[in-house]
């Protein structure tokens, strides 16, 4: 695919011109599956607080009835949707993520493409096709940073998702190129999201996903109102990559690398576990060392873990608060937190990442045992770990995550995302949870989404 002009522009072409059938299979089944799997855990969070309350605030603000909020049997406008689902499918921190670039995509742009195909009538090939413009958009983005939004203060999501927000709005709203160029000029005034919170164990980071998603509808709207942006605004003077990264050697070429041919999307990895990602191969490691060596907690010493630099900031520091987590939502931040549930239960679902839990005193006696290291080896794109389980009798027990699955090498099975699903739709009951899973696996046969879409209102 040859492209032209400013970053802007060249993205605008490849997806505003992306047809259904320029996707391999592999790539279409991969997005339906990260549909079911972010669908599975918006409907999920209706039954959590911070999901009821945003529910419940963003359904009384009212407007034009365009998109559905999922588990309410209301219909808002898109950019209304686009925010409360989003905050849906974020704030369990239990969505996917893309490693190399350390965005979670998904929350941020299912939620997006569902309101807006169903808001314009669009088919599920429709829908697909522009949800996997969006991935590769904001993926293709946050790629040059590697990292390095979050090292700044930035959250990766928020800012780059904005931008594959409003790529998608514009594709399903055929809005046309000039002005999808417009949309992602717009997009980067509203692109915003700092990680304070997360130290701060505030519940601010459960926002981030949707507000990218608000954010882009809405520059996308405003384009449409000729409403101008900047073509120059990611390689611009004061564009993103100057004012976020300002001083960061970054190969821009990156963003384009393959593009069209070498999809980012299939390497887009689920969660297994309601936590932070960087977490999730430590619960593996955890979890073996538990299940190979019978560990108990009882004759446990020392738990050492090894982790990837760019994690610290986030499951480790402070490390105080870390050993305390005082929220639900702050233990799926802690690095002892997790360890500790793991060994200790065996297991570290929903209902394992509370604040009770954390209170538990035989929990927190394993926490206290857990230290870490940096790890010089270790790359971010891997989300790796390490534990070495030191025992009073002088035993000692190792196990190695290299990188978590979920990506094109190791793919999660079908079997194991729609035991997640099941699990987060267990309150609408085994049948409508089947036929939920069947519409989605089967997207691209949908004519029309909205009939989809009705599935996903509060049972009568």
């Amino acid at each position: 695919m040859t492209m032209t002009g400013t970053i802007s522009e060249r993205l605008a072409q490849f997806t505003d011109g992306l047809q259904f059938e320029d996707m391999p299979p592999e790539v279409v089944d991969k997005a339906k599956r990260l549909v079911l799997d972010t669908v599975g855990v918006c409907i999920g969070s209706t039954q959590i607080d911070f999901g009821k309350s945003a529910l419940d605030m963003i359904s009384g603000w009212g407007g034009t009835p365009d998109a559905t909020l999922i588990g309410r049997r209301t219909k808002v406008p898109l950019h209304s949707a686009a925010l409360c689902n989003g905050i849906l499918g974020h704030g369990q921190d239990y969505d996917d993520t893309h490693a190399e670039s350390v965005v979670h995509p998904s929350a941020a742009l299912v939620p997006v493409a569902l309101a807006a195909a169903e808001r314009s009538g669009s088919s599920g090939r429709e829908m697909l096709t522009a949800l996997v413009a969006g991935l590769e958009a904001t993926i293709r983005i946050a790629m040059p940073a590697y990292g390095r939004f979050h090292l700044r203060g930035f959250h990766t999501t928020s800012v780059a998702s904005t931008f594959g927000a409003a790529a998608i709005t514009a594709k399903l709203e055929r809005a046309g190129l000039r002005r999808t160029v417009e949309a992602l000029g717009v997009a980067g005034s509203f692109a915003s999201g700092l990680l304070e919170c997360i130290p701060a164990g505030s519940y601010a980071k459960r926002l981030h996903a949707g507000w990218a998603g608000h954010c882009g509808v809405m520059a996308t709207q405003f384009a449409q109102r000729d409403c101008t942006g900047p073509s120059t605004i990611f390689e611009g003077k004061l564009g993103a990559y100057n004012s976020f990264l300002r001083g960061e050697s970054l190969d821009l070429d990156v963003i384009f690398k393959g593009i069209g041919r070498e999809w980012t999307t299939l390497d887009i990895r689920p969660k297994l576990y309601p936590a932070c990602h960087y977490l999730q191969a430590f619960l593996e490691c955890a979890a073996h060392l538990r299940r190979t060596f019978g560990i108990r907690p009882e004759d446990i010493e020392a738990v050492s873990c090894r982790i990837v630099s760019n994690a610290v900031g986030i499951i480790c520091e402070p490390w105080e608060n870390k050993l305390a987590p005082n929220s639900d939502y702050d233990t799926r931040f802690s690095l002892p937190f997790a360890v500790a549930v793991m060994l200790v239960r065996g297991r570290a679902g929903v209902a394992e990442f509370s604040a009770p839990v954390a209170a538990d005193p035989q929990i927190r006696k394993v926490m206290g045992k857990v230290s870490y290291v940096v790890e010089p080896r270790y790359q971010v794109k891997d989300f790796p770990a390490a534990i070495d389980v030191a025992m009073k009798d002088g035993r000692r027990h190792s196990w190695e995550v290299p990188e978590v699955r979920g990506d094109a090498k190791t793919p999660f099975t079908l079997d194991e995302l729609m035991e997640k699903f099941t699990d987060n739709t267990a309150h609408l009951g085994a049948a409508a949870s089947s036929r939920i899973a069947g519409e989605m696996l089967g997207l691209e046969s949908q004519a029309d989404i909205r009939r989809f879409m009705a599935d996903l209102c509060e049972p009568a």
